[in-house]
């Protein structure tokens, strides 16, 4: 299992960097800031139209999970067989002699 502990560092750090003082602490809010009206919020149905617009993709990526993890099987069963030593014991000692002289 990989190392987590330098991610959740990173993840500490980002929460401690988004802790800021109020911005009136930081630059003074001018009269003209305070008289004008808050922000409008944009409509939740843009974010349902963004959602259904990924369905397919994640529909097309749940159909190929079988062929995916086939694959991702495969993958690693070739990583295990390239991580073997390239030299035999025995062949080592014979190209070390046969380069060295």
């Amino acid at each position: 299992m990989a190392d987590v502990r330098p991610i959740l560092a990173a993840m500490a750090a980002a929460a401690l960097l988004g802790c800021n003082a109020p911005d009136a602490a930081v630059a003074p809010v001018s009269d003209e800031a305070r008289a004008s009206p808050p922000p409008r919020l944009t409509e939740t149905a843009l974010f349902d139209e963004a959602l259904a617009s990924a369905a397919p993709d994640a529909e097309r990526l749940s159909a190929d999970q079988a062929a995916l993890a086939a694959r991702a099987a495969a993958l690693r069963a070739r990583a295990a067989g390239l991580a073997s030593p390239v030299l035999t014991d025995a062949a080592r000692p014979r190209l070390e002699a046969a380069a060295g002289g």
